[in-house]
């Protein structure tokens, strides 16, 4: 059975994840988190409803017990959900996104192929795009020009870009970069979901204004007609 490393495995994606791994059936799964968004609530439930592994609080920036971790155990595929992820808060504090997310992912790569590590699953986002002159109504394909507008984007383009380098390097390092934006939805069995009071997900806080749990929503920008021509 293969051993699989998840990070940031208490936060909203990460935990989805490891649910429907763990229904599955996968057994040996170790998850990382530092609890500074995630939830250990999340970790319990999962724990009680799903099944159970090995959980270790742990921030990334501790570059000693990340090593540590990988000489106590050989894993097989690593899925990097550990980020923080909040736009305005990039632009605000870009050193906290530079440090916390592409030196502490450029770690993590280097601790996977100094530990044979064969695959690697990484959480980006379309962000990386930035805001494309002409949108097609088939949406942004992969192939679109990267051209990030703030350092949450950058951020996580370096850290493609680090992936990208290494397995030239490294053809045995194989990886995947997911980029996805707006993730919405919950575990259908209403175990766990986006738990973050404050959230900035989109459709939870147009779920919670809806329901009149908040009192508005702002939507941005003044290209509006665009925006209908494209729906």
């Amino acid at each position: 059975m293969k051993n699989i490393l998840i990070t940031g495995g208490a936060g909203y994606i990460g935990s989805h994840v490891v649910k429907e791994l763990l229904k599955k059936g996968y057994k040996n799964i170790t998850v990382i988190d530092n609890l500074s968004t995630g939830f250990l609530e999340t970790i319990k439930r999962l724990k009680k409803y799903f099944g159970d592994f090995e959980f270790k609080e742990v921030d990334l920036s501790d570059w000693n017990e990340v090593e540590k971790i990988f000489k106590e155990k050989r894993f097989d595929s690593i899925i990097h959900f550990a980020a923080s992820l909040v736009v305005p808060e990039s632009v605000k504090n870009p050193l906290k996104y530079y440090l916390n997310n592409t030196a502490n992912t450029t770690n993590l790569i280097k601790c996977a192929v100094e530990n044979g590590v064969k695959r690697f699953i990484f959480s980006s986002t379309a962000a990386v795009y930035g805001e494309p002159a002409k949108i097609p109504k088939s949406g942004i394909t992969e192939d679109f020009e990267t051209k990030p507008i703030n350092p949450y984007g950058y951020r996580k383009l370096m850290s493609e870009q680090v992936l990208k380098d290494t397995t030239k390097a490294s053809p045995d390092f194989k990886y995947l970069i997911l980029r996805y934006f707006n993730v919405a939805g919950a575990d259908i069995e209403g175990k766990i979901g986006q738990s973050t009071k404050d959230a900035t997900h989109l459709i939870k806080v147009a779920s919670r204004t809806a329901l009149g749990k908040r009192e508005k929503m702002c939507i941005f920008g003044d290209d509006f007609q665009l925006l209908m021509e494209y729906v």
